[in-house]
């Protein structure tokens, strides 16, 4: 990974912005650090790790550094990925990139209509994604800041959500804990719990943490509605997205993994949409993750 630059970030105190180029991804990422609300002595601590900076960034420092006022969570750094802000195309589509697991020819097509964005990209590229901060990201963090190289938690929401627990499936000792929000299980015609069929039938459990959850108002109804003009055009299995019952699945599979240092659990939050969601997750998720709940 080479670090094209570094500077202060301006917005959020006590944040430096790293624009990286990965060993692997013809892209360049910027990763926002933010360091706890107080100083670190003594010792090392965690930290979060967050897809889609542009959406989370902001919602992740508020929540760590408020919690660990009241002692709700422990000291924490916040990393935030996202891209460039003047990237072309934007961060919408080059999330479509990198947090999905496997090709898929039939969302790509209807990418434009989705998103305004009258330009298609390529889809299923998480692998790689995944090793740049597996590999790369987090032992970088690690020797910059007094961060625990073995204590990272994984957030994200939608297909970071779908990111996070193909992460959990494919480099099950990655993190020590996963907080999978809203995630979008239906891609691809419900990829991801077939590999998790196989993974929990094949693997030993590994000493993680999941936490999953979803909004009340994530339902089909809503959706058929932001859809709008263009729900015609979308592939038949996001047109049945069920996310309540796909998460519960998911879980239901996940549980075959029987071990002392594993556990997972899923909850649904009241009035909460898709758009809504995340200062909830953010707070409940990492609270029960981390013990204080």
């Amino acid at each position: 990974m080479h670090i094209v630059s570094k500077h202060t970030d301006t917005y959020v105190t006590g944040s430096e912005v790293w624009l990286v180029k990965p060993d692997n991804i013809d892209d360049v990422f910027r990763i926002c650090i933010t360091a706890p609300r107080y100083p670190v002595t003594g010792g090392l601590c965690g930290a979060v790790i967050a897809t889609d900076a542009e959406l989370s960034a902001g919602g992740l420092v508020s929540t760590l550094k408020s919690c660990a006022v009241g002692l709700d969570l422990p000291l924490l750094f916040a990393v935030s990925i996202g891209y460039p802000l003047e990237a072309t195309p934007p961060f919408a589509l080059r999330r479509n990139r990198d947090l999905t697991p496997t090709s898929w020819p039939a969302f790509q097509a209807v990418t434009p209509s989705l998103t305004g964005i009258a330009q298609t990209f390529a889809t299923g590229e998480s692998e790689a994604f995944l090793a740049f901060i597996d590999e790369e990201l987090r032992p970088a963090l690690a020797e910059a800041f007094p961060i625990d190289p073995d204590d990272f938690t994984l957030t994200g929401q939608s297909f970071g959500g779908l990111f996070v627990l193909s992460t959990l499936l494919r480099r099950p000792k990655a993190f020590r804990r996963y907080l999978a929000v809203s995630s979008s299980l239906w891609w691809d015609d419900g990829a991801l719990v077939k590999l998790a069929e196989q993974v929990t039938a094949n693997s030993p459990p590994p000493s993680a943490s999941v936490y999953m959850c979803t909004g009340e108002l994530e339902n089909q109804a809503r959706f058929r509605v932001q859809f709008g003009p263009v729900k015609e055009l979308v592939p038949p299995s996001m047109q049945r997205a069920d996310m309540m019952g796909d998460m519960f699945i998911m879980q239901g599979i996940l549980q075959r993994w029987v071990g002392d240092d594993f556990s997972v659990e899923a909850h649904i939050f009241p009035q909460e949409s898709h758009e809504s969601i995340m200062g909830a997750a953010f707070s409940r998720g990492l609270r029960r993750l981390y013990g204080n709940l």
